[in-house]
């Protein structure tokens, strides 16, 4: 079997309010900005697993789904999936257990630009805030 199919797979959300920012946290461990997301499980349907990662982080309920782009980054052997989510309910990060996040807000992606966890010609979800 090709690498390629035993890649790791990440679903990341893409979640915009009203003002077209877009729901980011500050990372606990780096202090740099990401969406929610985070690694599916082995078999897990992406769907479920952003849905998962998602209330696991945030707190958020998902109410609206929508697979919008997938990419394999060939040199970390990574198979990325981004999510266009509309939520409800309020944000609450006391209940993950990962502790993954020490805050988060919608953001204008240009005004964090210059702090992401992943940088911008390399984020899937910002990269699709551009193009959007």
């Amino acid at each position: 079997m090709s690498s390629k199919f035993k890649s790791k797979r990440v679903a990341i959300s893409y979640i915009r309010n009203e003002n077209d920012e877009l729901l980011m946290g500050k990372r606990s461990d780096c202090h740099k900005w990401a969406c929610a997301g985070g690694h599916l499980d082995a078999g897990e349907d992406p769907f479920i697993g952003m849905t998962r990662e998602l209330k696991e982080e945030t707190n958020l309920d998902v109410e609206s789904i929508k697979l919008c782009k997938v990419v394999w980054v060939k040199e970390k052997n990574i198979l990325l999936y981004l999510f266009e989510i509309e939520v409800s309910g309020e944000i609450d990060l006391t209940n993950d257990p990962d502790k993954e996040f020490c805050e988060l807000k919608y953001c204008d992606p240009i005004r964090v630009c210059d702090d992401l966890h992943v940088v911008a010609e390399e984020n899937i979800a910002i990269k699709h805030w551009f193009d959007n």
